[in-house]
């Protein structure tokens, strides 16, 4: 007895439209499912040859249209991407162009497929790596406090040069290589620091490129004159003489820091002679002054014509 499989055929337009809605909403779901999100990502640019060094890009950024499945959104969002391109060993200086392809990329899952890549072409200038001994520069920053100067000429630097490695059309412009920024706001006094020198993307030092400074701040001097300052006799001449002094006033001009020099009174000036244990007659004095510290008298001391005489009985 044959078997009939009448029911393939019972209803057959029916089940025609059935498979066809299946079919198409099949589709529509795996469309639904496959999403497109754009990204910036780095591009980053590597030479196999170490003499050899990148100079200038036509871009350094890449914008990137990566497709994947709905439930990856995610991972596609989160994930950091980047794009590396490594030159050949045998690349020489000059002009150099290349395609951005999904090679390039490292993707978090296979299943991120790389859908649309701007620029695609890239093109880059490569040059000669060359070492070249610079001479470092100090970059002080700021002013010590009011009052202060730094000695420039007196700063120490050792070492006073580094050696350092890039590309030959940069470094055969530079005469010199600064250090980092040293601060010198507020400063009186002296100090001494061991600074790097400054880090330039294509310039790097060989070694540490560390060095010990320095910095020499001193006083800011200034000269400053002093009119009518009073002479006194200090002592007493011998027993039964007096001591009178030709010129009780004198103009003195002093030197020192410019801050306590003009903070100085002419009438708190200590000016003197010497008359202990004087006789009778006329003597030629040297001025004598107490002075603070960081104060000196211009020039020699003027000298004083002080007369002895015996006081009357």
């Amino acid at each position: 007895m044959a078997v009939r499989f009448t029911w393939l055929t019972e209803n057959l337009g029916l089940k025609l439209i059935s498979l066809l809605l299946a079919i198409g909403f099949w589709f529509y779901v795996v469309g639904e499912e496959s999403v497109e999100i754009t990204k910036t990502v780095p591009l980053q640019i590597r030479s196999r040859n170490e003499k050899i060094s990148v100079v200038k890009s036509s871009t350094s950024f890449l914008e990137v249209t990566f497709q994947a499945p709905r439930h990856m959104l995610s991972v596609m969002s989160s994930a950091e991407a980047g794009a590396v391109h490594e030159i050949d060993q045998e690349q020489k200086a000059g002009d150099y162009s290349f395609n951005v392809t999904s090679k390039n990329f490292q993707l978090p899952a296979p299943e991120i497929h790389i859908a649309k890549i701007f620029p695609s072409f890239v093109t880059v200038t490569l040059d000669e790596v060359i070492v070249k001994k610079l001479p470092i520069e100090v970059d002080l920053v700021g002013d010590p406090a009011f009052g202060y100067r730094v000695d420039l000429e007196s700063i120490e630097v050792d070492p006073n040069a580094v050696l350092v490695q890039g590309p030959k059309a940069v470094l055969e412009k530079m005469d010199g290589i600064k250090t980092e920024p040293i601060q010198l706001v507020g400063r009186i006094r002296s100090f001494r620091r061991r600074v790097q020198v400054r880090r330039y993307e294509e310039v790097k030092p060989l070694g540490d490129g560390m060095t010990e400074i320095v910095i020499p701040v001193k006083a800011n001097y200034a000269e400053r004159e002093f009119k009518d300052v009073l002479v006194k006799p200090l002592g007493a001449p011998a027993n039964g003489y007096y001591a009178a002094l030709e010129a009780n006033h004198v103009t003195l001009v002093l030197n020192g820091p410019a801050e306590p020099l003009n903070q100085i009174d002419e009438k708190n000036l200590l000016a003197f002679v010497d008359v202990e244990g004087l006789k009778g007659g006329t003597f030629e004095l040297q001025l004598k002054l107490v002075l603070p510290s960081d104060l000196t008298l211009k020039g020699e001391a003027p000298v004083i014509s002080v007369q002895v005489n015996r006081l009357k009985s």
